[in-house]
C-alpha cells in the first residue's frame, strides 16, 4: 500500500475497532481464553480476492500474535468453497474482530469481483473500465484500490484532477458554448472533459480544444453518430457514460471508445460471502 491508502486504511480500521468496542467483547471474555485457534476464510461464492494487505494491516495492528498465511495471492479469481486463508493466534482474539475482519474483506472482494465482470465481456481492449467518485464518503482510496484489482482503471481521484464540466456546470452557464467560452479565456490548470447530452451539445463541444467528451446516457445509435462525429478531431478521448450494466457493456464492448465509466462499481456492489470458520 502507498502511504496515502495505508493512511486512510488505518483511519478507518481506528474507526471501526472503536465503533465495535473490541476492548469491551463481553461474550468471547466470558467464554474463549488466549489458547490457541486455528481458522479458515473460505470464500463462499466466485468472486476476486481483494484485500489482503488490509487485512494483514488490521490483524498486525491488533494483535501481533495473530498469523494470517493466504492460500491465494491479491487479485487472484476465486471459485465458490474455496479456502483463502488459515489464521493462527490467541482465540480470543481473533474471535474478536472477526467481523470487521470479514466486512472489510467482503467489501474489498465485492468491489473487485463487480469490477472483474464489467471487464470481462470487453472485446475491444483498448477500452478501459473507470470507475467515478460515487463512493462511500471516507473511503474512496480503499475502493479506488479495489477497482484496479478487478481490471479496471481510476478517473479523477477528486476535485483537483480535472477539469470535468457536468450538466450543471452547463446549465448555470446557460449552455456549451458559453461554458467553454468562459473557460478558455482563462488559464487552465489541467486536461478539460466535458459531459454532453445530445449529439448537439457534442457539436458545440467539438469546436473547442478538449481532451475528452463524456457521452451521458447516450442511446446505442447515437453513441455510434457521436463515434463518428468524434474520430474527425484524432486528440479528443471518448467516453460513455450513465445507465451502464451488463447487458449495455455487452452491446457497446466492441465500440472504437476509449472509456466507460460505471458508478455502478463503487456504490452498488454487493460484497462477496466470504466466512471465518474455526477448524481446531
Amino acid at each position: 500500500m502507498n502511504s496515502a491508502l495505508k493512511k486512510s486504511v488505518s483511519t478507518i480500521l481506528n474507526s471501526s475497532l472503536k465503533e465495535d468496542k473490541v476492548s469491551s467483547d463481553i461474550t468471547t471474555k466470558t467464554l474463549i481464553e488466549d489458547s490457541n485457534l486455528t481458522c479458515e476464510l473460505l470464500f463462499k461464492e466466485s468472486g476476486i480476492l481483494c484485500g489482503t494487505k488490509i487485512v494483514n494491516y488490521l490483524v498486525k495492528k491488533f494483535n501481533n500474535k495473530i498469523k494470517i498465511v493466504w492460500k491465494l495471492k491479491e487479485g487472484s479469481y476465486v471459485k465458490k468453497n474455496t479456502r483463502v486463508a488459515i489464521i493462527n493466534g490467541p482465540g480470543n482474539k481473533i474471535l474478536t474482530i472477526e467481523r470487521i475482519l470479514l466486512n472489510f474483506l467482503q467489501k474489498t472482494s465485492g468491489i473487485a469481483t463487480t469490477t472483474y465482470n464489467f471487464c470481462k465481456p470487453i472485446k475491444n481492449k483498448k477500452i478501459n473500465i473507470l470507475d467515478t467518485r460515487k463512493t462511500t464518503p471516507g473511503w474512496r482510496l480503499i475502493e479506488k484500490y479495489c477497482v484496479k484489482i478487478g481490471g479496471g482503471e481510476n478517473h479523477r481521484m477528486d476535485l483537483s484532477k480535472l477539469i470535468l464540466i457536468k450538466d450543471n456546470h452547463i446549465k448555470s452557464l446557460r449552455g456549451v458554448e458559453p461554458t467553454l467560452t468562459k473557460l478558455f479565456k482563462k488559464k487552465r490548470l489541467a486536461p478539460v472533459e466535458i459531459e454532453v447530452k445530445s449529439l448537439s451539445q457534442l457539436d458545440s463541444a467539438l469546436k473547442f480544444k478538449i481532451k475528452r467528451v463524456m457521452l451521458d446516457n447516450f442511446t446505442v445509435p447515437n453513441i455510434k453518430k457521436a463515434i463518428n462525429k468524434i474520430r474527425k478531431y484524432p486528440d479528443v478521448e471518448i467516453e460513455i457514460s450513465g445507465g451502464i450494466d451488463i447487458p449495455k457493456i455487452k452491446k457497446i464492448s466492441s465500440f472504437d471508445v476509449d472509456y466507460i465509466s460505471v458508478g455502478t462499481i463503487t456504490h452498488s456492489s454487493p460484497s462477496i460471502d466470504i466466512s471465518m470458520n474455526v477448524l481446531k
